[in-house]
């Protein structure tokens, strides 16, 4: 119900008088006729249906008779009473008739103005758009500032960015000296990813208004996205020196600091907000996300449990000592965490985090049947869930099953490369060396030049086909080529060189590959190279730290199967 009785004084304010005239009575006030002139509804007979109607929650029928009584009174108050109406049935056609009656009406109304002004851009008015932010700047409106940002909201989800961008420009030409319309453009621009203007409007605000902090703000996330992070620095200290007390702005401040890199400086900006106000839980939880990465695990853990105690922050503390309990190896304590995250949006990114926990306690049943429950639920996100079922029952010494997994989900995605990648090398494992050839090229057509690709076909040509060698090297050099750093591909091009013969020239890269990334594979690759040259000692002390860090993993068993005498006694 949208209100019991209209107002005390209604009647006094419909002037029947005024029925079929249009107009307001000029300087009379007739007595009312006991009877209406003939086809047209008495005033007060209208508002009482219009009452009646929207007391019984019949809305379009009080709407339509206090539309009938504007059109007859032309009555302030009941051009209020019928934009509500109209507002709240979403009827934005009779909301316009009637808001536009009613800032006519009562010039000095401020929502009247605002609401008019919202449903003229609505209707693609926006010359009488303009006409009423003239007079919310006239009336000096303390909400003109959120009325503009409402106003780039509804732009933004309503209209195509170049008619909502058009609808900003026409306003800011009629009203060029009015900041906070240049404001809410650059907002609209830069959420729209139109950086120049949104850079060009917001430097127009701040010609206007030179310490406005909120405009400085957008100019230095602006300034962030565009890689400036020293200009966006000094933005935002001077909006800091412009409005000092500024607990938002000293947080965006401390945020920026922690986004560059420097945590010890957002630390103490953080501290200091806390300090004076520990009610400010946004503060508190950006402190304790700080502790978190810079592994200040216990502090941070206790001020996760304290705000875990605030609705707002429930979910996200949660998470947070999930992820505590996880850096920290205490999977079943992680896994309870992520289980209490329930709906939000950290809902998925919770369940992800509960499964892998589940893959790491060796659960494998339970994580297949939450992998199937969240993939049903997340369709967006199903081929980062097959992605991690695959490599849990790779792990799981499933190999087959996660062939035939991954062969189910390019049925529903065909050609997706990332699965198509990851077949390619289950299927290496299962020793089905066409698909993985005909999968490889397949990605690559899709993604040409794909270093990842190069990589994983040159070196399985290299280790699988000795007639293809110089094929095999002709990919890996590609990847080379692209990634020169990367240790993967350094291993993979010292194998292909140790394979056709050159092992000296292996050994150059192969080292080079394990000083960057010590990994059981390269380590199996340079120590064997390093025994079939004769310096089985260094190969010992390589496979000895690749055993050490994994003796399961497949090169290193079969290291251990090809050379078991490394393996007998001490090695040194």
């Amino acid at each position: 119900m949208i209100a019991g009785v209209l107002w005390a004084s209604g009647c006094a304010g419909v002037n029947s008088s005024a029925v079929g005239s249009g107009e307001l009575p000029e300087g009379t006030h007739s007595t009312p006729s006991p009877s209406p002139p003939e086809g047209v509804a008495a005033p007060i007979y209208l508002m009482l249906v219009g009452e009646i109607a929207g007391q019984r929650g019949q809305f379009d029928v009080a709407l339509d008779h206090y539309l009938q009584l504007l059109r007859a009174v032309h009555d302030a108050r009941v051009a209020e009473r019928a934009t509500q109406i109209a507002l709240y049935v979403k009827d934005t056609g009779k909301a316009l008739e009637a808001a536009s009656l009613w800032s006519e009406l009562d010039a000095k109304n401020l929502p009247a103005h605002r609401i008019n002004a919202m449903l003229e851009i609505k209707a693609g008015n926006t010359d009488k758009a303009a006409e009423e932010l003239a007079w919310l700047v006239e009336l000096k409106d303390p909400e003109l500032e959120n009325t503009l940002i409402e106003l780039v909201k509804w732009l933004e989800g309503e209209l195509p960015r170049d008619q909502g961008l058009k609808v900003m420009e026409d306003l800011t030409a009629a009203h060029p000296r009015l900041a906070e319309l240049h404001l809410a453009y650059a907002l609209l621009a830069s959420n729209k990813d139109v950086l120049m203007t949104a850079r060009a409007e917001v430097e127009k605000a701040l010609a206007l208004r030179p310490k406005w902090a909120r405009a400085q703000m957008l100019k230095a996330q602006l300034l962030m996205q565009s890689g400036d992070s020293n200009g966006a620095r000094a933005a935002l200290q001077a909006a800091l020196k412009s409005e000092p007390n500024n607990s938002r702005l000293a947080l965006l401040y401390a945020q920026f600091l922690a986004k560059v890199g420097d945590l010890k400086k957002a630390e103490q900006e953080l501290n200091r907000i806390v300090e004076k106000d520990r009610g400010n839980h946004d503060a508190r939880f950006a402190l304790a996300s700080i502790w978190l990465e810079s592994g200040q695990l216990e502090r941070a853990r206790s001020e996760f449990q304290a705000l875990s105690g605030d609705a707002r922050w429930q979910a996200q503390a949660d998470f947070s000592l999930g992820l505590i309990e996880a850096r920290q190896g205490h999977t079943e304590n992680a896994l309870r965490q992520f289980d209490r995250v329930g709906q939000g949006p950290l809902e998925f990114d919770a369940r992800f985090n509960g499964i892998s926990s589940l893959i790491s306690l060796g659960r494998y049943d339970e994580a297949r049947m939450r992998l199937a429950a969240v993939r049903e639920k997340y369709p967006a996100e199903k081929i980062r869930l097959y992605l991690l079922e695959s490599e849990m029952l790779v792990k799981a010494k499933q190999t087959a099953v996660a062939y035939a997994l991954l062969g189910d989900a390019l049925k529903e995605e065909p050609g997706q490369v990332d699965l198509l990648y990851s077949r390619a090398l289950v299927a290496e494992q299962l020793g089905e060396l066409q698909v993985l050839e005909t999968d490889l090229r397949a990605v690559l057509e899709k993604k040409p030049g794909d270093p990842a690709a190069l990589n994983a076909l040159g070196f399985s040509l290299a280790e699988h086909r000795l007639d293809r060698l110089d094929e095999a090297e002709g990919y890996i050099k590609q990847a080379l080529a692209a990634r020169p750093g990367d240790p993967a591909v350094l291993d993979s091009y010292g194998w292909v060189l140790y394979r056709k013969g050159q092992p000296e020239l292996a050994l150059t890269y192969l080292r080079k590959a394990y000083k960057l990334f010590q990994d059981p594979e390269i380590a199996a690759h340079l120590g064997e190279v390093l025994w079939e040259t004769g310096r089985r000692t260094e190969a010992r002390k390589i496979w000895a730290e690749g055993m050490k860090k994994n003796p399961q993993q497949d090169d290193m068993q079969r290291i251990g199967q090809k050379y078991p005498d490394a393996f007998r006694g001490d090695i040194k």
